[in-house]
Formats: structure tokens, sequence, C-alpha cells
């Protein structure tokens, strides 16, 4: 299965997602491109992993760029297991990244001209957004029944974590009820600066002074 789009169509690529169309915002590279979708069992990426993609499990790239992820490493879960719900909407980029995904439902969006370096962890009906023309020099981003933005042309220098929730589940000791349920939300907006070894927690809201000036230097 593969959909073409010959006009720009991210919006409603969004909303298909069940993530906000306000993220559109974000990504105004990415917006201008054309895009195709796949059966992500179609793609490179999962080459070598066993478990079982079903037919909601889909690859969304700009159009002729889907052999062009090598920067990217796609760990998922157990051998055998079906996996329902998964899609990642990946409009380029350099670096080194470990994609990890832990479980059914879970939404990615890395948007055109990013450089990033780390790993994004993901399970339990995560979503994770990175927006355009953003550098990461060696992050860990972990998101499990949350959901994680980060705006466009944003800098994380070394040593950055992010973590939407506690990473494992807190669970009563006599009924085995998770105590925390409710869904989190960590949000970075646009042109953000995080220096070396920051820690970031569920409840954080990052924006960038006013005086700042338009653009980050990139990173190499």
């Amino acid at each position: 299965m593969t959909i073409k789009t010959e006009t720009p169509l991210i919006e409603p690529l969004f909303r298909m997602m069940g993530l906000p169309p306000s993220l559109v915002r974000y990504c105004p590279v990415s917006s201008t491109k054309p895009l195709r979708t796949i059966y992500l069992r179609d793609s490179p990426l999962v080459k070598g992993l066993d478990a079982s993609w079903d037919d909601t499990c889909l690859l969304t790239t700009v159009d002729g760029e889907a052999d062009q992820l090598g920067h990217l490493k796609l760990s998922g879960p157990a051998a055998g297991k079906p996996v329902t719900g998964v899609h990642l909407s990946l409009f380029g980029g350099k670096g080194q990244l470990n994609l990890v995904l832990g479980g059914d439902h879970l939404k990615v969006v890395i948007g055109a001209g990013t450089i990033l370096r780390g790993g994004l962890h993901l399970a339990t009906k995560a979503t994770a957004f990175i927006g355009d023309n953003t550098t990461m020099g060696q992050a860990r981003l972990t998101a499990s029944y949350a959901d994680l933005v980060v705006g466009d042309d944003c800098q994380f220098s070394e040593d950055v974590a992010v973590q939407c929730n506690d990473q494992h589940a807190l669970c009563d000791a006599e009924t085995g009820v998770p105590i925390h349920t409710q869904r989190r939300h960590v949000r970075i907006g646009r042109h953000v600066w995080l220096g070396r070894r920051p820690s970031c927690w569920a409840g954080h809201c990052c924006s960038p002074p006013r005086r700042f000036r338009p653009r980050c230097p990139r990173l190499s």
C-alpha cells in the first residue's frame, strides 16, 4: 500500500494521527513537501525485527526519501508480538537516533532539517513531536502514556533528559492498580536552547525569552 500526495497535506496527516493540527506551525519546511505513506512492514526500518506489524502501522516520509533513514535505528516489541496503531512521520534529518517502540498506538513526527543524536523511548499510547530544524547533541526522551512536543529551531546540548512521566508504573502494593493514571504532557516551544545536563519533567513548559534572536546557531 502506497499513498502519495502531490500537494502538501500535513495538517490532515496530523488529524489522522490524532495530533493537534496546530503543530503545523512548527513545520515551516515539512509543510511544503509532497508526502508518501506506506505500510511500516514494507519499510527497511523494520528489517530484522520479528514483530507483526498490522495494516494500521504506517510510515509517512517526504516522497522519494523512504530509503534515506539510515540515521535512525528502530527497536520494537518482542519477536512475534502483534503491533497495532503505530504511525511514524519522518520528514528527513541527520544524526544518530535510537527509536524504541514499546507498545501499541504510538505516534512520532520528526521534522525536516533535524539533527538528532540520542534515544527516543515510547510506550503505552505515547506521542512524540519534534519540529523542523531542531538539533540535539545527545538527548534521552522518554514518554509513556504521554505527549511530548519540541518546537522548531530548538537546540539541545549534551546529556539532556526529557522525562514525560514515571518510566515504570507505580502500583498499589495491595491491588496492583497503577497509582498515576493521568496522561502527562511536556511541551518545549519554538527556538528553545537547553544547555548541558538539564532534566525536563511533566508539567514543565519551556519557551524562549523575547530578547532571543530569531534563530540559534546550528550544531554540525
